[in-house]
């Protein structure tokens, strides 16, 4: 007996990218006269509830240009590495103090870069030591599927596997957000946030 069409793709296993899941909506921030923006970059991030994830292979990059970090915050997956390669006609540091993710790279010319992999996540100060305007952070998320808000506070987040997971927002100037979400396979789901706490 010959299966049907239909029942011949029920066999079929669906690739794990057709599976994967994803969360949309927009961080608020619901205090008169204050907009998100005004606060720093927006964070929204997937905790590290299950299996650690593989890092991402792809650098991130920080330049260092006209005695700046450009950009002066950065968003990266835990296990990731940051290039940093000096654009100035001059010698850079970088280093920082945050703990777990310290590192000095030492002085070092122009047209040379070195790097660094973080592997815990959390808030990293970055800075030079011989130039004082030149100061930027990291932000090392626990999971690859994180999102940086945009100025109006929205994010999107695709390629989550499906199941449970924990969805943070982080703001440095606002208590964190925390919402527990449950995802189905191929799902878009949408996940609106209000800061609360207000602004300092």
């Amino acid at each position: 007996m010959r299966l049907g069409l239909a029942a011949l793709l029920c066999c079929v296993a669906l690739p794990a990218a057709a599976q994967d899941a994803s969360v949309a909506g927009r961080v608020t921030l619901p205090v008169e006269g204050v907009r998100l923006a005004d606060l720093g970059q927006t964070v929204v991030y997937l905790a590290a509830d299950g299996a650690p994830a593989p890092a991402p292979a792809k650098r991130a990059t920080i330049r260092q240009r006209n005695a700046y970090f450009a950009p002066d915050f950065l968003a990266i997956a835990v296990g990731q590495s940051v290039d940093m390669p000096n654009d100035d006609a001059i010698f850079h540091n970088v280093f920082s103090f945050s703990k777990p993710n310290d590192f000095d790279l030492g002085l070092y010319p122009a047209g040379e870069s070195r790097h660094v992999t973080f592997e815990h996540a959390g808030v990293v100060k970055i800075y030079c030591s011989i130039h004082e305007t030149m100061s930027g952070t990291i932000f090392v998320s626990p999971s690859p599927w994180f999102a940086v808000a945009r100025a109006s506070g929205d994010y999107e987040i695709p390629g989550i596997p499906p199941g449970r997971h924990t969805l943070r927002v982080w703001n440095e100037k606002l208590p964190e957000a925390t919402r527990a979400i449950v995802l189905s396979p191929g799902e878009r789901q949408r996940v609106d946030v209000a800061l609360e706490g207000g602004a300092p």
